[in-house]
């Protein structure tokens, strides 16, 4: 009687301690999962993760200066659309523009010495026959014509170089997009290669940067489509597909980067937003 007491206090003890397993599992959500990664859905074959947009590095630019001289005028503004080669800022460019003049005129004079050394060697060459003039005579005068050839060529060169040193004093925008940022006042002097003024970003297209688990990472593959989602409500916002999985594991997080790019033409999504990505298990 008492064995059959014991065994079944025993037993009772079991079960409570199994349910109190259970509820403690239940409350805590399941196992741990890896952060920022959302589990595979089983029932459909699919799985989504939260990802962050960014934008890519071929559309985006920055705007800066390429000599230190002071700003005089600044042409565009923060949410400006521009094109390609168009003037954003103009640094003051006195100095360059008058060495210009300086080697055009250079340039000029070169041409002059050219077309006299020219027309004196003819001269001298025609009369070459009759030995009227001595031979040094005549090789003075080739070699002085061949100098001046040489002359109006460096000239040219150096006109060139100013002219493409004057080009840096413009700054241009570097693709077509929009002036994200842009901090730059009138009379501002900024030392080139140390200071950004500000960005364009064309947003046309985007990547979603995407953490899978290594779990993950072995159903997806480069050209493969999914599906973007708003990140809160869920909502189908397009399609993209899969450019690039990163060769290399996040070494705190041990999860994956895979890079899914979308059209974005209306600018729906920003960068540096969440947002969903679904992807079908075996790709589409």
């Amino acid at each position: 009687m008492k064995k059959t007491t014991s065994f079944a206090i025993g037993v009772a003890a079991a079960i409570a301690l199994l349910a109190a397993f259970w509820v403690s599992f239940a409350i805590s959500g399941g196992p741990e999962k890896t952060k920022g990664v959302a589990p595979l859905n089983e029932s459909v074959g699919s799985f989504t993760v939260l990802g962050t947009t960014q934008c890519i590095h071929t559309r985006k630019a920055i705007i800066a200066p390429a000599v230190l001289h002071p700003v005089v005028e600044i042409f565009v503004a923060p949410g400006d659309r521009v094109k390609k080669g168009q003037k954003l800022v103009l640094i003051d460019d006195d100095e360059p523009k008058a060495d210009l003049r300086l080697k055009e005129a250079n340039l000029a004079n070169a041409g002059i010495a050219l077309k006299e050394a020219k027309r004196l060697l003819a001269s001298v060459e025609s009369v070459q026959t009759r030995g009227v003039i001595p031979e040094q005579r005549i090789h003075e005068v080739r070699t002085a014509a061949l100098k001046a050839e040489k002359d109006e060529r460096a000239a040219e060169a150096a006109r060139d170089a100013v002219k493409f040193e004057l080009e840096h004093y413009t700054v241009e925008a570097a693709i077509d997009g929009v002036v994200n940022r842009i901090d730059v006042h009138p009379g501002m002097v900024s030392r080139p290669g140390t200071t950004v003024w500000g960005e364009i970003l064309d947003l046309s297209e985007i990547d979603i940067v995407c953490p899978l688990s290594l779990r993950q990472v072995d159903l997806v593959k480069v050209g493969q489509s999914a599906d973007v989602l708003a990140a809160e409500s869920g909502k189908l916002i397009g399609a993209g597909k899969v450019v690039f999985i990163s060769l290399q594991a996040n070494p705190t997080t041990g999860t994956v980067p895979a890079h899914v790019r979308m059209a974005n033409p209306q600018g729906t999504l920003r960068c540096g937003v969440p947002a969903q990505v679904r992807f079908l298990e075996g790709g589409r």
